[in-house]
């Protein structure tokens, strides 16, 4: 497993999604992916107050899997660990509970779920415009000062509200967002099903490349569609699958991928996130699966890379 440093610590080149870990995926489940990725040299894992059980629901499930993991292994200081916070409760309107008091109310419980005394990175889960960019990175710069979290990250908030945010805070002598958590992935989603959430598109990327920002993008995968497509065929796509990536741009991107799959030996699932790996600004997949043997394709390009010329053949870059 290949590492960047982020923040001054080494970070393997992938991190380890949990979006279902305590809740779709019991503790055994989540704990051999923990322990498939961490056997493979991966150290970054990437959590969220809300995620586990969405069933329920109730706030923190898969942060105690990952806490209790890490305590009974002693890898507390080996892992790169982040969190997130400030969702809205789910079943209501997608507006971030950005008061000063709600902040430290997630990341609280968050650490304690994690056992940990701080991350090293805390996100912002979502955004609301109601807050002044202003007032939510003064309650940013408390979680630092405080030793809860060396990095601050924004997920699914505007380039612009980054941006605003950002020249406030070094404006003000604050710690500006490090990072930004949005959707991206070589297959392009053209139908998402929630509209609140946001996609990276070309401002966006214009940012992360002036800035040297780091990204951490989700759904890196695109919920595994080139590989489904590449093994299954159209026929055998999920519905979802099938209703969110399946058009003739991405039938052309996958092709591409076959090609260069067949040139180099490389997996089409392994190339997806390789291409991702070769944007101009430090870029760090968020990986997922429900199975160990779903990670294959990430081992396989974690030591791995392919050219300019080949990613750029792949997708013409944005």
């Amino acid at each position: 497993m290949k590492y960047i440093s982020i923040g001054g610590r080494q970070a393997s080149v992938f991190a380890l999604g949990s979006t279902d870990f305590g809740g779709k995926l019991n503790e055994a489940a989540s704990r051999a992916l923990l322990d498939a990725f961490a056997d493979a040299g991966g150290n970054y894992i990437d959590t969220a107050h809300v995620y586990g059980d969405f069933v329920t629901p109730k706030n923190g499930e898969s942060e105690r899997v990952i806490g209790k993991w890490m305590d009974e292994n002693r890898l507390h200081g080996r892992i790169f660990l982040s969190t997130k916070g400030a969702h809205h409760v789910l079943g209501t309107a997608p507006a971030g509970r950005l008061s000063r008091a709600e902040i430290l109310k997630d990341v609280s419980e968050s650490l304690d779920c994690l056992r940990t005394d701080h991350v090293d990175i805390y996100w912002l889960h979502r955004d609301n415009t109601a807050f002044s960019a202003g007032e939510v990175m003064e309650t940013l710069q408390e979680l630092v000062e405080r030793g809860m979290t060396r990095l601050l990250g924004a997920s699914n908030w505007s380039t612009a509200r980054i941006l605003e945010a950002n020249a406030y805070a070094r404006a003000h002598g604050l710690t500006p967002f490090y990072a930004n958590q949005p959707q991206f992935s070589l297959a392009v989603q053209t139908k998402p099903d929630d509209h609140s959430l946001v996609q990276a598109d070309a401002e966006m990327l214009k940012m992360h490349k002036d800035a040297g920002m780091l990204m951490t993008p989700y759904s890196s995968q695109a919920k595994g569609f080139l590989t489904l497509l590449d093994e299954k065929g159209e026929e055998g796509l999920p519905d979802k699958a099938r209703r969110r990536f399946l058009t003739d741009e991405n039938r052309a991107i996958y092709a591409r991928c076959k090609e260069i799959s067949n040139e180099t030996g490389l997996s089409v699932g392994a190339l997806a996130l390789l291409w991702l790996r070769r944007q101009p600004f430090p870029l760090v997949p968020l990986v997922g699966a429900s199975r160990p043997e779903q990670l294959k394709p990430v081992f396989e390009a974690a030591d791995a890379d392919i050219s300019a010329e080949q990613a750029e053949y792949i997708r013409k870059a944005l």
